[in-house]
């Protein structure tokens, strides 16, 4: 099983990861946007100078047919030694995300999606609290387009809302939603 973790930087997807794989001893984190960091890397490909006919934001890898793919190439690959492969990360752009997921379907991966819900307040106290400032200002530049994009992504798996939850309390309403996928119907 592939648990894609989405919502948005700082609601601690990354520390819910952690928290499973500590406690699930198959279970694995596939991180993507190191796909992404090599991508920026090699060949200049996310240049400011990108044409604007292009289709691809400056800097958004996530934009990238490339990375979309190898994304999907990767996860499959990491998902055959994992129970489950769990992927923090961030996806706003439902087309994009649909396509991913799509494709890791076609692949026979049994694929679920998780979007870790936090209310603008809850967020920005927890940004601001949070001991890396290099991260703050991105953090809470993104908020607003997750905003945005919350509405259409809601409808695409399970939710978590994370207001008023420990990220051990975030980590156990998941472990909750794996093991019920994993029950038999009808039990």
């Amino acid at each position: 099983m592939i648990v894609w973790l989405n919502g948005p930087s700082g609601v601690g997807k990354a520390t819910v990861t952690a928290e499973l794989c500590r406690r699930a001893p198959r279970a694995r984190a596939f991180d993507a946007e190191r796909i992404g960091w090599v991508l920026q890397r090699t060949a200049g490909l996310l240049r400011p100078a990108l044409p604007s006919k292009s289709g691809v934001r400056p800097g958004d890898y996530r934009d990238l047919p490339a990375w979309r793919a190898a994304t999907v190439a990767a996860a499959a690959r990491q998902a055959r030694g994992a129970d489950p492969l769990l992927v923090p990360m961030t996806m706003l752009r439902r087309g994009h995300l649909e396509e991913i997921l799509g494709a890791l379907r076609d692949r026979g991966h049994e694929v679920r999606h998780v979007l870790l819900d936090v209310s603008a307040p809850a967020l920005v106290e927890r940004v601001e609290a949070d001991d890396g400032p290099d991260a703050r200002g991105w953090r809470l530049e993104d908020l607003g387009a997750y905003l945005t994009a919350r509405r259409d992504l809601r409808p695409l798996g399970a939710v978590i809302d994370t207001d008023e939850l420990y990220p051990d309390e975030v980590a156990d309403a998941l472990e909750d939603l794996i093991k019920g996928w994993r029950a038999p119907s009808g039990t």
